[in-house]
């Protein structure tokens, strides 16, 4: 979508609240930026209240929808849904397997909003999607980002223009940078964070932070739902060590990189 009108639009049309409370059952919490609420990164994101106050991402309306895509020269068809020329915004919604509870919930509030949007699942074969999104051939997906939950750059790097597919169709270098955004001012900035040792303490390094976050929340680079949070139960009869909320020392799914650190903190327990 690469009219800046549209995608606040779209912005405006998604109530992150009743999303993780329908599709998680409240089992996780709406982030408008992509960093973590678990890790070091709250004490970067508690410097950036001010621009999140600012732009306010996270504001469903209604109006705001209608007053966006008007002004960029849409209206609604017959159907309800927005159009300019005759051409209906017609796209699908491509979701993954394991992040599926999203995605009726948000085409649901997108088609509420006039966006003909269908919720289309690639579940369990996930390879098509990526070659999908990773090539530039997508308009809207639900993806995560795989960056980091100790400091910014993990993740705001995922927008620098060396991440974008070298042409239209070809796949891009790395799994979770897909946006093909290409800014060279937001390149500088992350290239000054990639040559800085990060800390939130640290002027120069929170300055780059804020001046990309507010590049990231201007342009609408990317609509940052939702923390990804996985409920796992634990059983301590044959091993203790499980991470816990007095020990988060890895995030709480069982992907491969958890599963492996809980494996050197594993011991035996009472029932081995």
């Amino acid at each position: 979508m690469a009219d800046l009108r549209v995608r606040r639009a779209v912005q405006h049309s998604i109530n992150r609240q009743s999303m993780v409370d329908l599709a998680y059952e409240s089992a996780t919490v709406p982030q408008v930026i992509p960093f973590s609420t678990y890790g070091g990164l709250a004490a970067y994101q508690n410097q950036l209240t001010d621009l999140l106050d600012s732009y306010k991402p996270d504001d469903p309306d209604p109006a705001k929808v209608a007053s966006d895509m008007q002004e960029a020269g849409y209206s609604r068809d017959s159907a309800g849904f927005w159009a300019k020329d005759s051409a209906r915004i017609t796209t699908d919604l491509l979701t993954p397997g394991w992040l599926k509870p999203m995605g009726p919930v948000l085409e649901k509030q997108l088609r509420d909003n006039g966006f003909d949007v269908t919720f289309k699942l690639f579940d369990p074969d996930t390879q098509p999607f990526f070659d999908i999104v990773r090539a530039g051939n997508a308009n809207i997906w639900i993806i995560v980002h795989c960056g980091s939950s100790r400091e910014p750059y993990g993740t705001l790097q995922h927008f620098h223009s060396r991440f974008a597919s070298p042409a239209q169709g070809q796949l891009n270098s790395y799994l979770w940078a897909n946006s093909q955004y290409m800014n060279p001012e937001y390149d500088a900035i992350i290239n000054q964070m990639d040559a800085i040792q990060s800390s939130p303490t640290d002027a120069q390094y929170m300055d780059l932070t804020r001046k990309a976050t507010n590049i990231f929340l201007r342009d609408v680079v990317e609509m940052t739902l939702a923390e990804e949070r996985h409920v796992v139960t634990f059983n301590n009869t044959y091993w203790t060590g499980w991470m816990n909320s007095s020990n988060a020392y890895a995030a709480p799914y069982s992907l491969w990189a958890p599963f492996l650190l809980s494996l050197l903190r594993l011991e035996p327990g009472p029932g081995a």
